[in-house]
């Protein structure tokens, strides 16, 4: 274990307090109060203050202050009550009070899973579905985010324990698993970003009328065209085509914007992940699945794998949330794919920055999409 330090204990949860304290074997720390508790671990570690002389009280109550100011307002699952101090070893009386009984014990916890969605004031909620918010998610600390050195969007378990009086949420013991691997100490990975962007060189499966616009693992594949010209179905499709053919590809289906009577009929016509809503949804709400689509899908490509995120339609989302999610496509040079193929307008950033143009003119008699001499693809002969 790190050497301990004064700020981040202060910072911490009360539960990540006395998991710390369990490790470091000292005796009846449920009794002790935050701060004797805090004195203790140090004692026990040999840590140190991270800067002396600051007046700890009003620092971490500043701290907590500008936490809860960069919480999303009105989002209901961030919030979380403050924390509730564990009663005095001893009452008014003088006699000592009972040691606080565990909700469970520790043996007999529940282990969860679940797909980590990290909040703006540094904590997250381990979510069993990462595109909905529910009573079953768990909180998950500041401290166990930095310690385990978590990103949204990975997949991780671990021992939970029941929400404490004014507590909305159950918490994270502490962190097993993360993507598979054991949390502590925290696997090395790359970062997404700091990875080589190359053009795509894979070929990806693609339904008949499309063999001039090729694209592949890693391609920015943009679908325009005007109303009644079949860009939704040619989506579905390209979907279906990618599914049945290539397993070894994550792919989600993010739908945001389109019409409501088409949700059903993504679902019911495939046995893809299709997550999202109609127009009628709040545009903050579609906004929000589609990044943590893209975020889960940058996870995979980290980790040497190959992921798809098909997006109906790029239009509906916030611009400035649209271009970084349709720019985070893209072939690695060491190793892994993230392939975005999305529905776009005819104008605009999104054709102009696609790897893949796929500009449709109408739908033929025959079912097949007709291709506006716009289309094309970048380094086309990558794809072979």
């Amino acid at each position: 274990m790190a050497i301990l330090d004064r700020r981040e204990l202060e910072q911490s949860p009360l539960s990540d307090l006395h998991t710390i304290a369990a490790e470091l074997g000292i005796e009846s720390f449920r009794r002790l109060r935050r701060e004797e508790l805090i004195e203790a671990l140090l004692a026990a570690e040999g840590g140190q203050a991270a800067e002396d002389g600051k007046d700890a009280a009003g620092e971490d109550s500043g701290d907590k202050a500008a936490a809860e100011d960069d919480e999303p307002e009105g989002a209901e699952e961030v919030e979380r009550a403050e924390e509730v101090e564990e009663p005095p070893a001893a009452g008014r009386s003088g006699r000592e009070q009972p040691e606080e009984a565990e909700a469970e014990p520790a043996a007999e916890r529940e282990i969860r899973v679940g797909v980590l969605d990290v909040l703006p004031n540094g904590s997250g909620f381990m979510r069993p579905d990462p595109f909905a918010h529910s009573r079953d998610d768990v909180y998950v600390s500041p401290a166990q985010i930095r310690r385990c050195e978590l990103r949204p969007g990975d997949a991780i378990s671990g021992p939970v324990r029941p929400p404490r009086r004014s507590e909305r949420y159950p918490s994270l013991v502490h962190v097993e698993t993360v993507n598979g691997e054991a949390a502590e100490p925290p696997p090395e990975r790359p970062l997404f970003d700091d990875l080589t962007p190359v053009f795509a060189s894979e070929r990806l499966a693609a339904p008949e009328g499309l063999e001039d616009v090729p694209f592949g693992n890693g391609s920015r594949v943009a679908v325009g065209g005007p109303p009644g010209s079949g860009t939704t179905t040619l989506l579905r499709r390209i979907a279906l085509a990618i599914a049945g053919s290539q397993a070894d590809i994550e792919l989600t289906v993010v739908l945001a914007g389109v019409r409501p009577e088409e949700v059903p009929e993504w679902r019911r016509e495939s046995d893809l992940a299709v997550v999202g809503g109609g127009f009628d949804r709040p545009v903050e709400e579609q906004t929000q699945i589609a990044e943590i689509a893209i975020e889960r899908a940058k996870r995979v490509a980290e980790r040497g794998g190959h992921a798809a995120v098909v997006l109906d339609s790029l239009d509906a989302l916030h611009p400035a949330s649209a271009r970084r999610l349709f720019g985070a496509a893209r072939a690695l040079e060491e190793g892994g794919s993230l392939t975005v193929i999305a529905s776009t307008g005819l104008a605009g950033e999104p054709q102009r920055l696609a790897t893949t143009r796929i500009v449709l003119e109408r739908t033929g008699a025959d079912g097949r999409p007709e291709l506006a001499p716009a289309s094309g693809t970048l380094r086309a002969e990558r794809l072979g």
